[in-house]
């Protein structure tokens, strides 16, 4: 019986300690930031401003200050280039889901870029003029675009290394006042350059 209880206050001892230790809650993702004047892309160099269409930010581990890119397909191919930093708090990338124009979407709607929904080849161009894929945080409004528009609806964990840093580029417009156009006419910016 004495060894019994020896036992039993032996455990209660050592185990004492530990239910003075509470689990440390996993801390949430930081949200998203309004994107600053000062904003520049990390790929262009350029002023966030002074492209149209959906962005993106990086939030790494260690800082609260997003890394910034001027369209969704560079925010894409931060992830997905070795060279770049891997420790993400937080991916974000513009909800185009309320945006009648996807050039002049609400820059305050931002979708955690692991869990939005992406239409990929529906032929329209971010800011500098290349192939942009195009973000939404549900299901629904990714569809409707791509029914309406064209493209191929991906999540996330679906897409390739290739979708994101060689896309299919749209064709160019055809000249307005009959001017022959140069393939390859557009400038070119952004991680594909970069590589």
């Amino acid at each position: 019986m004495r060894t019994f209880i020896q036992t039993t206050l032996l455990a209660a001892a050592l185990l004492l300690p530990l239910s003075a230790c509470k689990p440390e809650k996993a801390a949430g993702p930081p949200p998203p930031q309004a994107i600053a004047a000062d904003a520049v892309g990390r790929y262009c160099g350029m002023n966030l401003a002074d492209h149209p269409g959906p962005k993106g930010q990086v939030i790494l581990k260690g800082t609260d200050k997003p890394v910034w890119l001027s369209s969704v397909r560079d925010t894409l191919a931060f992830t997905a280039l070795p060279e770049e930093p891997k420790d993400y708090r937080a991916v974000y990338v513009t909800d185009l889901g309320r945006a009648a124009d996807p050039q002049k979407p609400d820059l305050s709607a931002w979708v955690e870029a692991r869990q939005a929904w992406y239409v990929l080849n529906s032929g329209r161009t971010g800011g500098m003029g290349e192939a942009e894929t195009l973000s939404f945080a549900e299901e629904g409004a990714a569809r409707r675009f791509a029914g309406a528009n064209g493209g191929t609806v991906k999540r996330f964990a679906d897409l390739t290394v290739d979708e994101i840093l060689t896309p299919d580029q749209p064709e160019p417009a055809a000249p307005q006042d009959g001017a022959s156009q140069e393939s390859g006419a557009h400038g070119g910016h952004g991680p594909k350059g970069a590589m």
